[in-house]
């Protein structure tokens, strides 16, 4: 199967959960190493990109004492940072020789190649860095692995994710006008690739290969399309063909969450991307994400964010100056 084949949907869900979680690129830039190294970021919850241009790089994680071994031409996506990891050239120093910070102000800029070196380089990676949204992360983000990784050997063949690995690496090397618009745009297509690839990937794991069940897609594009509709499991199962409790055990097993639980989380997940970014009153949130009681909204709400709708948007607000749409939803 070739995973790189644009298999367009009636409703894009991947496009809806990209869009709610809000991902945009911090910094990416190009690093030139010379062993022995190591590279210890500090703790952050942005998503990290790594591309090996040369030479190899070993990620260890410290709570699996594992280690993934990155070859030229490979690339690795973090979804959920990088706090329980750390980069190495295969000697494992016991000792960080290198500590990247992230800017605190999360600037979008992409920097001149960063050499870590006294004579020549070794080893060579392009590392992306991502903010996500700090609402509720939906069950398929959630889901995904700690590391997902695409081989140089599945980018041999002709495809669009290798193409895009390619103009990094070229661009990375000699960054010119407007390169900070172009590596930023690389990145997310480098993300949203691996995604795709991760959704029609034969693994079992629950999560993204929920997309591609031919039989839960109209459940999951009605969930998205339609939060604030009838998504009661009956529903959702009669929209696929199936029995409640048949509908029920084939959604856990494919999106790793029980519908219901899912509907709710995601209809969570939408309401403080609202509350973030508009003045709507908090009666008419409860309304498009399906409540019509907005004490029912008030108390689901702050269960899964452990404050009411009126606390978040002013903690999200005071913390991240949100821009917002002063009349949308009302």
């Amino acid at each position: 199967m070739d995973h790189e084949q644009f298999r367009p949907a009636e409703d894009d869900v991947l496009a809806s959960l990209l869009d709610v979680h809000r991902l945009s690129t911090v910094v990416v830039g190009r690093i030139d190493l010379e062993s022995p190294w190591r590279l210890d970021g500090v703790p952050t919850d942005l998503l990290v990109i790594q591309v090996q241009v040369a030479g190899q790089s070993h990620v260890t994680f410290r709570s699996a004492a594992d280690t993934v071994v990155l070859n030229p031409g490979d690339v690795a996506i973090y979804p959920h940072g990088v706090s329980d990891s750390y980069l190495h050239d295969g000697s494992n120093p016991v000792r960080a020789t290198t500590k990247l910070t992230v800017p605190s102000a999360h600037p979008r800029t992409t920097p001149e190649p960063l050499h870590l070196t006294k004579g020549p380089a070794d080893t060579s990676i392009i590392v992306g860095l991502m903010s996500i949204d700090h609402a509720p992360r939906s069950a398929l983000w959630s889901a995904l692995p700690t590391v997902m990784t695409v081989s140089s050997d599945a980018l041999t063949r002709p495809g669009q994710l290798s193409s895009v690995v390619d103009m990094m690496t070229l661009e990375s090397a000699a960054p010119g006008y407007g390169s900070t618009q172009l590596m930023s745009r690389l990145v997310e297509m480098v993300l949203i690739l691996a995604l795709r690839r991760e959704a029609y990937s034969d693994s079992q794991r629950p999560g993204l290969r929920a997309l591609t069940d031919a039989v839960l897609a109209p459940a999951l594009q009605k969930i998205h399309a339609e939060t604030g509709g009838d998504l009661s499991v009956s529903s959702l199962a009669a929209q696929c063909g199936l029995s409640r409790s048949a509908f029920a055990a084939r959604f856990l097993a494919a999106a790793g969450q029980a519908p219901g639980a899912y509907v709710t989380d995601w209809r969570m997940t939408v309401a403080a991307r609202i509350l973030t970014t508009t003045d709507a009153n908090i009666d008419r949130v409860a309304l498009s994400v399906g409540y019509r009681s907005e004490a029912a909204f008030r108390r689901s709400f702050s269960t899964a964010m452990g404050c009411t709708p009126r606390e978040y948007r002013v903690r999200r607000r005071s913390v991240a100056g949100e821009p917002r749409n002063p009349g949308a939803g009302r």
